[in-house]
């Protein structure tokens, strides 16, 4: 009896989330160096959730000239291994299957695998309900993305459901929808004028030859937009004093 009560009031924790910020998302924006024109770049797909979750699925959807690789677009990370206990009382790692349709529209994983716990430690262990992703953030998996020589910006969409079954130990997400929308362009970092991935004293160098007509100093479209470090809308020597100044500040 005592242990009917225990489990019935942990049950009580289930709940259906609805207005709480669970998404997967690759983030808000993600800059791709432009030296991946016409190559891979990687970029990794991220679940947060307030409550577990035991089934995901999706619909995703590329811009024009981004798209993940034909063969092996995407690459499991660590949030898809989760660490559970068996019936035995022995520590395992379950890995999460995950499948994906033609073109990468549709991903989706769905665990089935038993849980134990030894809740009120009189050494058994009994069925809490499926391994689960608990309340947190999982990376996920990793997308190894095409990036045409056309592509500039555009966005990739992540639009579905978490959902769970029921959990002994504590609250689980039923049916609840997630949408994000990420920003992907093709540019330098700002200040980065000659593009080695850094902000130093050598963009500073080329911008000034490049304001002062250096005739071997002419930027390409990646460069000018770098150049442009104060955001209003021209390049002056207006940024070269930013630029500079933002250097000295991390100094």
């Amino acid at each position: 009896m005592k242990k009917f009560f225990a489990i019935a009031a942990l049950s009580l924790l289930v709940f259906v989330s609805m207005n709480s910020a669970n998404t997967i998302t690759m983030g808000d924006t993600v800059r791709v160096n432009p030296n991946k024109l016409d190559g891979y770049s990687r970029h990794a797909v991220t679940m947060t959730n307030d409550g577990y979750v035991d089934s995901w699925a999706m619909a995703v959807t590329y811009p024009d000239g981004l798209f993940p690789k034909l063969v092996s677009g995407v690459t499991p990370l660590d949030g898809m291994t989760i660490p559970y206990t068996d019936k035995h009382g022995e520590q395992q790692v379950y890995t999460c299957p995950m499948t994906v349709s033609a073109a990468y529209a549709d991903i989706s994983s769905t665990i089935t695998a038993m849980g134990y716990w030894d809740y009120d430690y009189d050494n058994e262990y009994e069925p809490y309900g499926t391994v689960k992703w608990s309340a947190g953030s999982h990376a996920m998996y990793e997308y190894n993305l095409y990036v045409d020589p056309s592509f500039r910006n555009g966005y990739i969409t992540m639009s579905g459901t978490m959902s769970s079954g029921y959990d002994q130990r504590g609250a689980v997400l039923q049916g609840v929808r997630f949408y994000s929308r990420t920003y992907v362009y093709v540019g330098y970092m700002k200040g980065d004028v000659n593009g080695d991935g850094r902000v130093s004293i050598s963009d500073v160098t080329l911008l000034i030859s490049h304001l002062m007509g250096a005739p071997m100093e002419e930027l390409n479209e990646f460069q000018l937009d770098a150049a442009e470090f104060n955001l209003d809308g021209k390049i002056s020597i207006v940024d070269v004093t930013a630029i500079i100044d933002s250097i000295m500040s991390k100094k």
